[in-house]
Parts: structure tokens; sequence; C-alpha cells
């Protein structure tokens, strides 16, 4: 999966920061990443001044770690500027951020699939009490067509949202193509991320995306309840804002004075007292992907990726999960009948993967798992078949 001018990455100084490594095989980073040593660290530095050493530089401090952790996930989607980005709990807020700022109209219309996760359908079914339509593009088996889209697209489509990876098929969809698609229509074009950040590079402005959310828990490798969103200029003049709190406005430590003068940045969706665990966990997590060019590190999951397809193909498993490397990246699903048991017997011996829907067995390395590990994976599940 190598090319000539693509970096390794070295892969012992990448495990070395992970020492869950030693004794089991976690390929479940599409449901939770375990954290780095250096997460660990800023937590419990982070922790040991709201214990007592610093306790009253809470917020100095977290308001300068807000403004670097908007830095860099401005860097890591090459957005325009960290004006753009609204720290978020999760990837539900921020597709609700979305779903309740723009201005529907009766008859107004949503494009979606049938294979989303339902974060990135319930915030925009909600709008259907305001007479807003829900437009479906319903898979080939488990593969969702661009032409599709296409053929589903309407004269008042105003949003297209899908994943940038699919959650259960591991489908990379064409971002690229769809926003063209978008572009033509006068549709905005929204992408739920938090199945691809983390494991792979995205330029949210040569990629034409109006909407970018992602939770930090998955391949961004931070804790639960912290993530963020992406809303384009374009967009982000055109967001209402349906709810407010004392940090939505310029002069927020002028507290006396009560003027709603909203914030012109995303920043202005951040309502009050944030998620401090979360922020430290975050920015030290990207922090940790920095040390290594991006390009490696998607080199690296397409490689062990691979390695699962190729491997559950040879032993006569279905795979849910497109075999080309563009449509792929982390997550390898396949369907079994037995993968129920074979999720449960390599969990006992140490290896974490994850039991989907009833009926699939679902794999998602990172950056830091090795060959060798998806070679231990194979021969434990060739003793549980045998």
């Amino acid at each position: 999966m190598m090319t000539d001018n693509t970096p390794t990455l070295p892969l012992a100084k990448v495990r070395a920061l992970f020492p869950h490594t030693r004794n089991q095989i976690y390929l479940n980073h599409a449901s939770i990443s375990p954290l780095s040593s250096p997460v660990q660290a800023a937590l419990e530095h982070y922790l040991r001044e709201r214990h007592g050493e610093r306790i009253e530089n809470f917020f100095p401090t977290l308001m300068e770690a807000m403004t670097r952790l908007r830095d860099r996930l401005s860097h890591l989607i090459h957005a325009e500027g960290s004006e753009q980005i609204a720290l978020v709990s999760n990837t539900s807020h921020g597709l609700n951020l979305l779903a309740s700022g723009l201005a529907w109209q009766p008859g107004d219309r949503i494009l979606l699939n049938t294979l989303e996760f339902p974060a990135n359908v319930y915030p925009f079914l909600n709008l259907q009490a305001q007479g807003v339509i829900i437009d479906w593009v319903k898979p080939r088996g488990h593969y969702l067509a661009l032409e599709d889209f296409a053929a589903a697209l309407q004269p008042r489509t105003r949003l297209v949202s899908v994943s940038q990876v699919q959650f259960l098929s591991g489908q990379r969809m064409p971002l690229a193509e769809l926003s063209a698609l978008c572009q033509q229509h006068g549709s905005y074009f929204c992408v739920d991320g938090i199945q691809g950040l983390g494991a792979t590079n995205l330029d949210v402005q040569s990629l034409g995306i109006d909407c970018l959310v992602a939770g930090g828990h998955k391949w961004l490798m931070g804790l639960e309840g912290q993530g963020f969103a992406y809303f384009s200029p374009r967009l982000l003049q055109q967001l209402q804002q349906p709810q407010v709190g004392w940090l939505s406005v310029e002069d927020a430590w002028n507290m006396l004075d009560y003027r709603l003068q909203l914030r012109p940045d995303a920043a202005r969706f951040e309502l009050g007292t944030p998620n401090a665990a979360g922020i430290v966990a975050l920015e030290a997590a990207l922090e940790v992907f920095a040390r290594w060019p991006m390009s490696a590190i998607t080199q690296h999951i397409l490689g062990l990726s691979q390695l699962l397809c190729e491997g559950l193909s040879e032993r006569g498993f279905a795979l849910l999960t497109p075999a080309a490397a563009d449509e792929r990246l982390g997550i390898v699903t396949c369907d079994s009948p037995e993968a129920e048991p074979l999720q449960q017997g390599l969990a006992a011996a140490g290896i974490t993967t994850s039991f989907r829907e009833g009926r699939y067995l679902r794999f998602a390395p990172h950056f830091y798992n090795s060959p060798e590990e998806i070679a231990q994976m194979f021969r434990q599940l060739d003793a549980l078949r045998a």
C-alpha cells in the first residue's frame, strides 16, 4: 500500500505511546479509542491543578487551551481560520446546530441515506415538524453509489449530509464528487467526520464542505464528550442562534453588560462552562498526531485494512467493505452467522473487535496497530472456527 514518496511510520515509537499494546490487541477504534500516554499525562497535570495547585486559574488557563485547540482543529481540516470552529460536546450536538440554525421553509428537502449512523439522521428528521421533506438514498447491498445521490437530488434539496466513512460498512464516501453535485444544485454539503478524522487528511476548503462535525473519542483518540463543528464562511453567516449563553457574546467577561452582542465567529455556539478535561485531552491527542505526517498514518491504516480484507476474503467471509483503497479507510466489516461467538471468543483472548447489528463482525485498527497483531488475530480466529 505504500507509495515511493510516502514516509513510513516509526511503528515502535508510535506503539510505545500506547501501553495497552503490551497485553491486548485493540481493533475497535470505530467505537472508542484508548488514550495515549501523552493524553494521560496531560489529564493528570490538569487534575493536579484542579485538585489543589492552581484551582482558581481554571478559566483563564482553559480559555487559552480552547483557543489553541480551535487553532489545531482548523489546521487539521485545512479551514480558512479558527473562527470557523466551534467546540461542541459530540457529533449530535454539532449537527443540531446546523439543523436548528438554518431558516427552513415547508417543502425544503434534505438528502440522507439509509446506512447512516443515527446522529446524522435524527437532527434532520426532527425538522419534519416544520414541513421539511427527507429524501433517502438506498444502498446497493451495502454500497452507496454516487449516481444514486445524483438521481435523488431535487430542485429544493437544501442540504446533503453524509458520513466521511460509513460506520457499519466502512465505505469511504467520494466527498469531492458529492460536493460537486451539491454545488451544481446550490445545496449545502455536510459531513460527519467522526469515522475518518484522525485516520486521514481532509481539506474542507478544497472539498467545498459547508459543515463538518466530529466527536473526538474515536479516531481522534480523545475523551468522550468533546468534539468540534466547522462551518464554512457562507454557511456561518446564515446560521441563526437558537440558544445563547454567557460565552456567546463578544465581551463575556463584562458580566453586567446585558447587551446581546453575539460573537461573529463560530465560538458563539459555545454557551457556557466547557468540558475542561475533554479539551485538555483532545489538544494533547492532536499533538500526538502532529508528530508524524498524516499521509503516513493513512497509508499505514490502509495497509492494515487491506490485510483484513484479504484475510477475511480468503477465509470465505462476505465483506461489506469495498476492496478498493480509495473506497475504504480503517473500518472492515464482514457478514457472518458466527459473528457474535467469534467476537466473544476473540475478546476472551484479549482481542477487541465489535459485533454489530446482530450479524456483522467489525474490525477497526488504528495507526499504532501492527501487521503482526492482524496476523495474531487471524490465528485466533482460525482456532475459534476449527
